[in-house]
């Protein structure tokens, strides 16, 4: 073979010529059929044979003669067998041996192009970041919110290909972020919506990371229904309590156990407000049973 340099020309076998020569593996077994016809006598008949204690002695030893043909016949297959295979298990090992020092020389030249490739890779993969902020910038939607396809990253993927899966991206996570605004300002609309008892959206809004707006609205009449049971009952209690308490000069007595429940406490304050504020805070101030009376 001609010497080559070996970083420009590529390894040929096409102009060489190796001849390995074959001839299939010749057995002459002249005898065979002097053989067979030999153990055909001796096998024959055995199928319905009956060991009896008399014949006990005689049948051991017939089998164990039996038994020495069958490995003489065995070991010389072997032999043959062997002796034929050597040619074969030479060539095996002289084609191996070839093989494996050509094996070394192109996992020596792949460890070279893999670490090519990934710098190819990673090359590209920068390059990519760079285009795709810039589109994400055009739709005014984080790069970080862009699921990378890995196989951007190859070199035979082009920019177009690219560029057409990251918009369709894109025009997903604009339109998943119109509808979640959409959704969050019906969710706050709602909340306003709620009085006695008031409700703030915070918690709602929330809950549109893994509910439904429907499921999310449904939640909120629940949870302002159950306010307003609860605020009844709480209402009952105090009245309850503001029931069963008598004022002892100074002190608010309970009428069942006779125990001081809290001291009587008097404020002068001066209030300004429109009627119906001064109407509300004189419900609020009756509702819980306190005194007062107007200084002028």
């Amino acid at each position: 073979m001609n010497k080559i340099n070996k970083t420009q020309a590529l390894i040929t076998f096409e102009n060489e010529n190796f001849p390995i020569n074959f001839e299939p593996a010749k057995v002459d077994f002249p005898g065979y059929q002097d053989l067979k016809a030999k153990v055909d006598e001796i096998a024959q008949g055995w199928d319905t044979y009956v060991v009896t204690s008399k014949s006990y002695p005689y049948d051991k030893k017939t089998k164990a003669e039996l038994n020495r043909i069958r490995k003489a016949l065995n070991d010389r297959r072997k032999e043959i067998t062997k002796q034929a295979s050597q040619p074969i298990d030479e060539f095996t090992a002289l084609i191996k041996g070839l093989d494996l020092e050509i094996k070394e020389a192109v996992d020596h030249i792949n460890e070279g192009i893999k670490a090519f490739d990934e710098k190819a890779r990673k090359d590209k993969h920068q390059q990519n970041l760079i285009k795709l902020g810039e589109i994400a910038t055009e739709y005014g939607v984080a790069l970080q919110k862009l699921e990378y396809n890995p196989k951007w990253d190859n070199k035979s993927t082009s920019w177009n290909t690219i560029e057409e899966e990251a918009r369709q991206q894109f025009e997903a996570i604009l339109e998943q972020e119109k509808a979640r605004k959409e959704a969050e300002q019906v969710i706050a609309n709602k909340a306003n919506e709620y009085t006695k008892p008031a409700m703030t959206a915070s918690p709602y809004l929330q809950m549109l990371d893994y509910k439904s707006l429907p499921d999310v609205l449904t939640q909120m009449d629940n949870d302002h229904e159950y306010l307003i049971k609860q605020a009844k009952q709480q209402e009952e209690n105090r009245k309850k309590a503001i029931e069963s308490l008598e004022q002892h000069g100074d002190k608010y007595v309970d009428a069942k156990t006779g125990e001081v429940v809290d001291k009587v406490h008097t404020v002068t304050l001066k209030l300004t407000g429109t009627t119906d504020q001064l109407t509300a805070l004189s419900n609020f101030i009756r509702d819980w049973g306190i005194s007062y009376e107007r200084v002028n």
